[in-house]
């Protein structure tokens, strides 16, 4: 016998106890059909625990023409298999139940429910939405299969078909992200900004809006254009509003500063510092946004990334090291140790899921692990000895 893992004998297990259970309660019209279909069973099981997974199927699906009280027992079935990532097997068995044509309708909804998630969990796409929307129009898993399409569309950037979906989920009462719709509508304003068609995206960024009137990536979108255009004051306004509602957003508004304080010439510095005085509490989250992005050039943001590089411990330490007081930089060593700071960053993770964990270099609206939107948050502090445990053996990066 091949040793499994202890949950596969916990799940045979349960399946042995099910086959009996319906073994048990089934009508009996012969010795011999009763005879054929325990001996079915039995082998199926045995098949099973010696990691025999195809004649193990087969078996099965042998006893399932001859009795229709087991067809929990090949929903466990089919379960455990997608579970194990037998995804063909599963196929197999679910299909096997919806053919049965004396199956009961609540069942065959079960079985091509169950047969949705294993195309889902193969990647065929197609086939899961095929099952899928006939079941999201009613029944017992509309809502199941209205959050599995979803799914489906997010990672197929069809975000049209994704506002339709949630829209029937939010007159449900159960949609589970709010504000998902909003970036459904940003993301079409991204792909119109990228294809030329600016009028387009100002359209889904006020359909935006109307879903969630304070909204941060709308904000964003929102200014790039007023820059674009030269609507200066709007393009303040909206930034500003960003690091009001959250300052920890700071470094996806600084990039976007930055360019605004370069198209309004000698205004610039004003912006920059009115922006930076709106935020008096907030002066650790602007001074790691100027490093990291690179904007210490501003006198605003020079004299906040001096103060950090002085009160950060951590930070001036590492200052001290070098040879250099924290309390007393000029100019041009602000930017020089800004510069050495981002270099370490460049390698280390700057952003995690508040949700699940997940950890990246680059910020994502959507954590790719767990698909939570606005769930990744900036790391504040720079991770010093990762830094440079993972910068050893590289070649140095040279600053532009």
């Amino acid at each position: 016998m091949i040793l499994q893992p202890f949950w596969q004998y916990l799940a045979l297990l349960f399946l042995g106890g099910a086959i009996g259970f319906y073994a048990a309660r089934r009508p009996r019209p012969s010795v011999l059909g009763a005879e054929r279909l325990r001996g079915n069973y039995l082998a199926g099981v045995n098949f099973l625990v010696n990691d025999q997974p195809d004649r193990a199927l087969e078996a099965f699906l042998q006893a399932a023409e001859l009795d229709e009280a087991t067809v929990e027992t090949h929903f466990a079935l089919g379960s455990l298999y997608r579970r194990r990532g037998e995804v063909d097997r599963a196929i197999r068995v679910h299909q096997n139940i919806v053919a049965r044509e004396t199956l009961d309708p609540a069942q065959r909804d079960q079985a091509r429910f169950g047969l949705a998630q294993d195309y889902l969990r193969a990647g065929l796409f197609d086939r899961a939405v095929q099952i899928l929307e006939p079941l999201a129009a009613a029944g017992a898993h509309r809502i199941s299969a209205l959050r599995m399409l979803i799914g489906i569309h997010e990672q197929e950037r069809d975000w049209q078909r994704a506002i339709e979906v949630f829209r029937e989920l939010e007159r449900a009462g159960r949609a589970l992200q709010p504000d998902a719709i909003a970036h459904y509508f940003c993301e079409l304003a991204v792909a119109a900004r990228e294809a030329g068609r600016t009028d387009e995206a100002l359209g889904h960024l006020q359909a935006a809006r109307a879903e969630r009137r304070h909204f941060p990536r709308g904000a964003l979108l929102r200014a790039e254009i007023a820059i674009e255009q030269l609507d200066l004051a709007m393009a303040e306004r909206l930034l500003g509003s960003v690091v009001a509602q959250d300052a920890a957003l700071m470094i996806e508004v600084m990039p976007r500063l930055a360019q605004l304080a370069r198209a309004a010439g000698d205004q610039g510095e004003a912006i920059v510092a009115r922006l930076v005085a709106a935020r008096p509490d907030a002066g650790s989250e602007i001074a790691f946004a100027a490093v990291m992005t690179d904007t210490v050039g501003f006198p605003p943001l020079e004299a906040l990334v001096r103060s950090y590089l002085a009160s950060d411990e951590t930070v001036a330490g590492l200052v001290r090291a070098i040879g250099c007081d924290p309390e007393a930089l000029d100019p041009r060593a602000v930017r020089d140790i800004a510069a050495v700071l981002r270099r370490l960053a460049a390698t280390t993770p700057r952003y995690r899921c508040a949700n699940c964990g997940f950890s990246s270099i680059g910020h994502f609206w959507q954590c790719p692990a767990c698909k939570n939107w606005d769930s990744q948050r900036p790391l504040l502090r720079f991770d010093l000895v990762a830094g440079l445990d993972k910068g050893r053996g590289q070649p140095p990066v040279t600053e532009r």
